[in-house]
């Protein structure tokens, strides 16, 4: 394997018994379409780990969804027993210092991201980092972000903030082998309640002010204005008709 060969980690659970609520296909298809023609899936090491929850009956169901909508993108599946459990095996399974961590039912917005992953990562690598986000809303101080400033040292644009969640974002592998060393039980804490407090700050892409850089689909149908971007986002992508969705935003 080469040492270049990029990670992707995928994390969802069954969210609905309605397989055409897999948002899956479209978090990994979007980060391809970053890359455009930089890379190839081939060269991408990609596993999806999914939990069965709430819907264990519609599991398989849920990996053949996933199947046919990444034709041509290969991955492998891993069957976990919690979300905490599924971000700690792909920690464990992901080869070399950096990995692509991707939540199921959020998009890249690539004309909002003009740096590679290379040049992501090398500034990871430079700069020492282990932790950059991509952002949901503008860059602002708001939620677990309450402090936020330039990193002006860093060669891409970053931004100091004070807490993580699990959005998607790029890890370095060894800082969170040693996180998870010191936890006793790592079932016990919650992805954003408690590891991403006990791991501190980090950084997000992009200076203060700049537009979000990923769009949430909202895969358990809970805020609006999110399901009203998932309308939009699968018609277009999908070829759906706007007045034909699958489910009522």
């Amino acid at each position: 394997m080469s040492p270049s060969t990029v990670k992707l980690n995928v994390f969802t659970n069954v969210t609905s018994i309605d397989t055409r609520d897999c948002l899956v296909p479209e978090a990994v298809k979007s980060f391809f379409h970053w890359f455009g023609n930089q890379i190839c899936p081939a060269e991408v090491i990609t596993r999806i780990f999914i939990y069965p929850k709430p819907h264990r009956q519609s599991f398989d169901a849920w990996v053949a969804a996933i199947g046919e909508g990444l034709r041509g993108y290969p991955f492998e599946v891993v069957k976990t027993a919690s979300l905490v459990d599924s971000l700690w095996r792909s920690v464990h399974m992901s080869e070399g210092q950096y990995a692509m961590q991707l939540e199921h039912d959020f998009v890249f917005l690539k004309e909002r991201i003009p740096h590679s992953w290379t040049q992501l990562v090398e500034e990871m690598r430079r700069s020492h980092l282990n932790f950059i986000r991509f952002n949901k809303r503008r860059n602002v101080q708001f939620g677990y972000d309450f402090f936020m400033e330039r990193d002006e040292f860093a060669q891409v644009p970053l931004s100091r903030i004070s807490g993580r969640s699990n959005n998607q974002h790029i890890i370095h592998v060894p800082f969170y082998r040693e996180l998870y060393r010191d936890i006793p039980d790592i079932t016990v804490l919650g992805l954003e309640g408690g590891l991403c407090r006990r791991a501190g700050g980090g950084h997000v892409y992009g200076v203060p002010g700049w537009p979000r850089t990923v769009q949430h689909l909202d895969g358990r149908h809970v805020r609006l204005k999110d399901g009203i971007a998932r309308t939009f986002w699968l018609a277009r992508e999908r070829g759906l008709s706007l007045f034909k969705t699958s489910r009522a935003a």
